[in-house]
This record gives structure tokens, sequence and C-alpha cells, in this order.
């Protein structure tokens, strides 16, 4: 099932949406010439097909390749009526249904922005199925940036975004209702309250109900009153930084300390673009010194964020500055370390994600230890980044150290560290860290069924590392991914000459296994013949020995009735018994045959 609420259900023979019979559906008709439509059972489209079979990576691709699919609707008829429509979807729709990664929702917004303005056949924006499906906050206020109006407009049942996240139960609820809560209120302090139509669209309007001007993402807007000027103005210290002269640039930030604290204003492609001296040079991996002295010139720079909620630690740690400049902005703001940007990341994911040196994650754990079992809007912990992005194995160390749960912990897409490092071709001393912490990583699957070894496998690792996987998992040599696919068959898929090695090791292993199967399966045959043999003797001499007490019962009624005696008549429990109908387990221990 989907998560679909009461209007929509799972199709038994598909798993596209279905929708349940509706007084209010309507009937469509394909002759439009203003939007291009096909139908799901005749001619669905590439990516609708790759959005469905959650193969995201393809998705992107295809995205960029093949953008007029991204504005294409598929729909599908019912079965009993074909002039009537089941339901109808744009992919940013579907994604929203299949709980796409983050990185797919922002590859559909950039294609076709309009996108998220587009309601289905239910009334639903893409904003109404990814709360109402459990999607991350992430998704949530990426689609919400592209139509900021969509957070007040109501379904066919009368309900906005936030009322259905708050009615629903998803692990994302608390982050997702925290974040739509905040650019609600932005807007309101904005005047604006609302939606309404002019000339057939969707636009705000404030609480006169009359049309607001046109709205950018208000998460973004930062209203501090310090002291900015435009990037054709900027300060002589921002030059001297631009142009790596730390040594003016330091003896500029003595002397003149108000350039310190004078923001830079520039026209970034979705909003305006807000920096401090402190966030530029800790881009261009400063000395620390020079860091040093921006801090006593400013010293709350280091606790100011810029338009996407960075702190210069932000910047430092996506930058790879040195060790050194990230403790000297740890002094200056302690509580850098816990603070989260617009994407629910801590300087410490930004830290793994770049694969910053183990002395740069251990000052940062140590400012926050807390921070290695902390996910971000995705759903990925540090350890899931640095995995992802082949982090040295000193780095992934350091962080299991400190979170060592961390290496069980799944990602919204159902993965683990160990599917990550398998992705990236990780070396073999990386996943045997991983499977010292987490051995049973190795048998987890990802929302494709996909095992750590398919991964390993696909892109191709070496022996060693699948030797890892195997001696943690053997099982694994002859399981299915979600595409019917063993690690065998993924590896030849690859038709690469260089890994025949590969080839020949898990041929050998599969067979094997297949024998080792087989032989187990005969041996538990022959165990339970054994028991059924067995049980049967039982039922026969129990089948005897009552024959032979009725023969007797019978007996003596008849004695009794010819002699007229008063004696009893013998229970089962006196009569005497053949030897042969003596149950063995009534003899254990006795000299007679008597009960």
């Amino acid at each position: 099932m989907f998560g679909f609420s009461s209007v929509a259900e799972a199709d038994p023979n598909s798993s596209s949406p279905q929708r349940r019979n509706s007084p209010e559906r309507r009937t469509y008709t394909t002759d439009k010439t203003d939007e291009r439509e096909v139908d799901y059972d005749e001619e669905p489209t590439e990516l609708y097909k790759l959005i469905e079979n959650k193969d995201w990576d393809s998705a992107i691709i295809r995205i960029d390749t093949t953008p007029i699919e991204v504005n294409t609707w598929v729909y599908r008829r019912e079965v009993s009526d074909a002039t009537r429509i089941r339901w109808r979807l744009l992919p940013i729709h579907a994604t929203c249904i299949f709980r796409s990664p983050l990185s797919v929702i922002e590859a559909l917004v950039e294609a076709y922005e309009d996108g998220a303005k587009m309601k289905d056949d239910q009334g639903m924006l893409p904003l109404h199925l990814a709360c109402r499906n459990g999607a991350s906050k992430g998704v949530v206020i990426t689609i919400t940036n592209a139509f900021p109006e969509a957070i007040f407009v109501k379904d066919r049942k009368q309900r906005t975004p936030l009322d259905i996240v708050a009615a629903g139960q998803s692990q994302n609820r608390e982050a997702v209702m925290f974040a739509l809560n905040k650019y609600k209120h932005d807007l309101e302090r904005k005047g604006i309250v609302g939606v309404g139509v002019w000339a057939g669209e969707t636009v705000a309007v404030n609480k006169n109900g009359v049309k607001a001007a046109t709205l950018s993402s208000p998460g973004r807007v930062d209203l501090s009153q310090a002291p900015e000027v435009d990037y054709e103005n900027r300060t002589l210290l921002f030059r001297l930084i631009m142009k790596g002269d730390w040594a003016l640039a330091t003896r500029r930030a003595e002397k003149i300390a108000e350039e310190a604290e004078t923001w830079i204003v520039t026209k970034g492609f979705n909003c305006n673009l807000r920096f401090l001296p402190l966030h530029k040079a800790c881009v261009l991996q400063p000395p620390e010194a020079f860091i040093e002295a921006l801090i006593v010139a400013h010293p709350n720079g280091a606790r100011s964020p810029d338009q996407d909620g960075w702190l210069p630690l932000h910047c430092a740690c996506f930058y790879d500055a040195s060790e050194s400049v990230i403790n000297a902005l740890l002094v200056a703001n302690p509580k850098a370390a816990g603070q989260r940007d617009e994407e629910g990341r801590l300087p410490l994911h930004y830290a793994c994600l770049r694969g910053s040196s183990e002395g740069a994650v251990r000052v940062l754990v140590g400012a926050n230890p807390r921070a290695g079992m902390c996910k971000d809007d995705e759903g990925r912990l540090p350890l899931h980044h640095a995995c992802s992005k082949g982090a040295p194995c000193s780095t992934i160390e350091a962080v299991l150290r400190a979170a060592p749960r961390a290496a069980s912990s799944k990602d919204d897409q159902g993965r683990v560290p160990l599917h990550h490092a398998c992705r990236k071709g990780a070396h073999e001393d990386v996943v045997e860290a991983l499977l010292k912490v987490c051995p049973r990583g190795s048998g987890v699957k990802d929302d494709q069924d996909k095992l750590p070894i398919h991964y390993a496998c696909s892109n191709g690792a070496s022996e060693g590392v699948l030797l890892q996987l195997l001696d943690a998992f053997p099982e694994s040599v002859n399981m299915k991914n979600g595409f019917g696919y063993t690690p065998l068959q993924e590896v030849k898929a690859l038709n690469n000459p260089s890994m025949s090695g590969i080839i020949s090791i898990l041929e050998r292993l599969s067979a094997d296994n297949a024998r080792t199967s087989s032989q187990e399966d005969i041996e538990n045959a022959m165990e339970g013949n054994k028991i059924i043999i067995a049980l049967k003797k039982q039922v026969e001499v129990l089948c005897k020995r009552v024959s032979f007490l009725e023969v007797q019962i019978d007996q003596a009624v008849i004695k009794k009735n010819e002699d007229g005696s008063e004696e009893e008549t013998p229970s089962s429990e006196e009569a005497v018994l053949p030897e042969e109908l003596v149950s063995p387990s009534s003899n254990k221990g006795a000299t007679s045959t008597k009960r």
C-alpha cells in the first residue's frame, strides 16, 4: 500500500496508484492541446516507469536528458468504463507517492517548477501528497519553495498540507510541522494569509483579500538590521579575502572592525545570497590566525547564519578547512556543532560528506557527542554521508567510535552505511570496519530489495570486499534484488573482462550453496520419514490394544450373564495384554505386562 487515504488504494495488479469509486471523480479527455498526456496501460513515459520502480539514479538522468516527460501527465482508465479515469499524475506527484529522495524532487522542480502548482485528479497538489506520504522535511520545503502559496491550499476534504501532517503518524511529522509552521508564520508576517484565484491562477492574498506580490522563499529571508552592501560595493576587507592576501586582510580586520561585520549581498538563483567576510574566508581554507582576527573584530560572526542557515562552521566543514580553523570557530561558538542548516544538517554531516580528516571529525564529535546519531532531512546520519562519498577509513572509524549504532541505522531509502560504502566501491578496510561493528548489515535489504553485495557487484568491488560480505552472510550469494538479479547476474551485466575472478568466485559459491541446500533438503526429508514411520507403528500398537481390550470385556460380560455371579467385570487396567501389544513406553523398568 502507498499510504493513500480513503480516496485511494493500491492496484492489485500494479504498483501504480488507483482511485476508489467516488461521486467526485471527474472524466478526462485526452485531446488537449495545452498539455501532453499518455495512457499508463499503452505508452507510459520512461520517466514514470523509473519512478514507479524506484530507480532514482536513472530517473535523475532521464529528467536531464528528456525534460518533456517531466510535464507529461500519465493517466489510467477504469477497466469497467474506459471513459472514466482511475488516476492522473505528473512525475512530481508520483515521486511524492513513492517517497523519492530529495535529489529527484530537486531535479523535477528545476526542470518544471510549475509542476508544484498542478493538482492531480483528486485535487491534491504535490505538497499535499508529500505531507500525506511521510516525506522528509527537505522534500516538503523544496516543494514549498517552488510554490509557497501551496501552504494555504485545501484539498477536496478541505485540508491544508499542515492539517494532513498533523493527522499523520510519520516519523518526520514533528520536523515537517515545525518547518511548515515557520514558513506560514513568515508569510503571515508579510501580511499574506491565504490564497485566491486571479485569471484562473492560484495566487497569494493579504488579509483584505487583495492579490499580494509574488512570493519567494520566506524561510530564506534574513531580516537582520546589520550593515550590508551589495557585491558591486563590497568592502576592501572582502576584496582582500577574495584575493587570498591573508596578511593584508588580517591588518585590515584589526584596523577597520566594521568591515568584519558588514554583510555582502548579491542576487542568487532563487533568492539573495547574504554572507559575512567570515563565511567567505572559511570557504577559501584560510590560516587559523586570520579566522581568529575576524572573530576578535566581530565576535557574533561565528553565530551568524547565511541565507541557507549555514554558520561559518558549516562553510569550514564543507570546504575542508583545517582542524585548527574548525577548533577556533568552536571556541568562539561552542553550540555551532549542534546547529542545523535548512537541510537539517550539522557541521559534522558536511565534514563526513567531504571526507574531512580524522582530527576534524574528532573535534566536532567532542563538541557535540550526539552529532553522530543526528539525521538530516534525507534521513541520513553523518556516517551515511561519509560512506557515500568515499571518506577515508580513519574518518569512518572516528565516526563509528563516537556512534557505533550508526552502522545499523537506515536512511529514507532503507540503506545502512554499508550499502553506501559498497555503492561507492569502498576499500576492504572500510567494509571490514563496518562489518566489525554491525555484521548484520550485510543482510539488510533497502527499498529496492538490494543487499550491500548487490551494490558491490554492480560497482566492481574487489575480491576481498566480496569475500568479506559473503563470509558475513553466505546466503546472499543466491539472493535476488527487487529487479530479480542475483549478485552473479549483477556482475555479468557489467560485461567487464577484469571481473572474471569475481565471476568465478560467485559461480563456485553459488554451486556449493545449491548442493548444500539440496543435501539439507534430503536429510530433512529422511528425518521426517523416520518420524512418520515411528508414529505409524505406535498407532498400530494402540489399535491392537483397543481391539484386544474390547474382546476381553465382551467375554467377561457373557460369562457374568451365564453364571449369574457377582464377579466384577475386569477393567481395561486389569486386563492382561499379550507381550506384543504392550507399548514400549509402558514397559520401561517393569517385569509384568500388567499396567
